[in-house]
């Protein structure tokens, strides 16, 4: 998107370089156990997990998140929904939301959760999905990713290319594609599972803190000439 504006504004394209954001692979390399969350907050192996994880407010669209979930759960009875993060102003309106979908038996609130804990969650997670609209990058999906779990992000993200078809899926915002995606994915476990080890792989190759240095030296080099 500001590659956009700075075009629009006169900016040459070869003069315009887009460097991701990364994370410390290192953070990752002695997760816990799977089953270990999944004990703690009383969900069962045979139970699909769907993860959320960040802030509880309005611009998630945790709201659309909660109506897919409703008409998944009417089709699969093993599923739970787990939120995790701090309220950011739409708790309430969500539980009230919940609630008024008759799905509050399949929904855990954990609060916020970090280090261990957090990477647990990711770990015991059949899907991770944050669906708002115009996630500028998600920093979440390349957790998820390195923990080995699918996910599934809006095509307005600004890693649903490198999402779809790849590591997991791009939806429009829209509550029955997301449905749908929610049970294409939890319905294959072969596809999990390639989805996942193509994750690992991913964050490895394009988004460990050492790819990111060594894009912005090879950078540095090239306007050097």
């Amino acid at each position: 998107m500001e590659a956009g504006q700075y075009k629009s504004m006169g900016a040459s394209e070869d003069k315009i370089e887009i460097v991701p954001n990364g994370i410390a692979l290192s953070e990752f390399e002695n997760l816990s156990p799977r089953g270990e969350f999944r004990k703690k907050w009383g969900i069962n192996d045979n139970q699909k997990m769907i993860l959320y994880l960040g802030r509880i407010h309005k611009v998630k669209g945790l709201d659309l998140l909660a109506e897919a979930f409703a008409g998944l759960s009417r089709e699969l009875d093993n599923v739970r929904l787990v939120v995790v993060g701090p309220d950011d102003g739409y708790l309430r309106a969500l539980e009230e939301l919940i609630k008024e979908l008759k799905i509050e038996g399949k929904v855990v609130f954990t609060g916020p959760l970090y280090g261990t804990d957090k990477l647990g969650a990711y770990v015991d997670a059949d899907v991770f999905v944050d669906p708002r609209v115009d996630e500028i990058f998600g920093l979440v999906f390349l957790e998820a990713c390195a923990c080995g779990t699918p996910v599934i992000c809006s095509t307005g993200c600004g890693l649903a290319d490198i999402i779809d078809g790849q590591v997991g899926l791009a939806v429009p915002y829209d509550k029955e594609q997301l449905r749908h995606a929610l049970l294409h994915i939890l319905g294959n476990d072969k596809l999990r599972r390639e989805f996942g080890e193509k994750g690992k792989l991913l964050v490895r190759e394009r988004f460990s803190w050492e790819k990111i240095a060594e894009q912005i030296e090879d950078l540095y080099k090239r306007v050097l000439k």
